[in-house]
């Protein structure tokens, strides 16, 4: 991940933690998660650079999660959240408290509309009702597949989040450019 991608996922994590004031990080974590699915639908893009992984209590960002835990491949991106937050204390050893108010001039203002939205939906939803809504058939295709920690492909991406089927063309035709970039 470049250090750009790790400098906006920080700075999403904090503008969902300014807005909601402290969250545990399985809510955060699928609060980004369901904002994706929202910008993805509507605007053909994800939010962040981070892959999407069908892991054992449904999708998540696997870089922040391993960052947030401390187990990450990106030391760099462990050291960027950890001067972004904190945990509240041991016996909420879960809870995120934001150190700082976020750049929100890292985030479209689409991006930013996705984020409220899902902030509003899902932020005071109980572990038990965040985990169901987020297990759907593409997460049960792919945690089966990847047996606990697959990378969601974006068109499953755009399955879950109900894009229409002009978005997923359009997503469908952006992916095969990049690939022919990529060359």
């Amino acid at each position: 991940m470049e250090r750009y991608d790790k400098e906006r996922l920080v700075e999403t994590v904090l503008y969902v933690l300014n807005k909601t004031g402290e969250l545990d990080y399985y809510t955060l974590l699928k609060t980004i998660y369901f904002a994706e699915l929202k910008h993805l639908a509507k605007w053909g893009q994800r939010i962040t650079a981070d892959d999407v992984c069908a892991m054992p209590y449904g999708p998540v960002l696997s870089h922040l999660l391993d960052a947030i835990k401390g187990d990450s491949h990106e030391p760099e991106l462990s050291r960027m959240l950890k001067s972004a937050f904190k945990f509240a204390s041991e016996d909420a050893s879960n809870i995120m408290l934001p150190l700082r108010q976020a750049n929100e001039e890292y985030l479209s203002e689409s991006e930013k509309e996705a984020l409220d939205a899902s902030i509003l939906e899902n932020a005071s939803l109980s572990f038990e009702q965040v985990k169901n809504k987020s297990h759907d058939s593409i997460w049960l295709k792919n945690y089966r597949e990847g047996k606990g920690k697959k990378v969601i492909a974006m068109m499953d991406l755009a399955v879950s989040a109900h894009a229409s089927d002009a978005m997923k063309e359009y997503i469908k035709e952006n992916l095969e450019i990049e690939r022919a970039l990529a060359a």
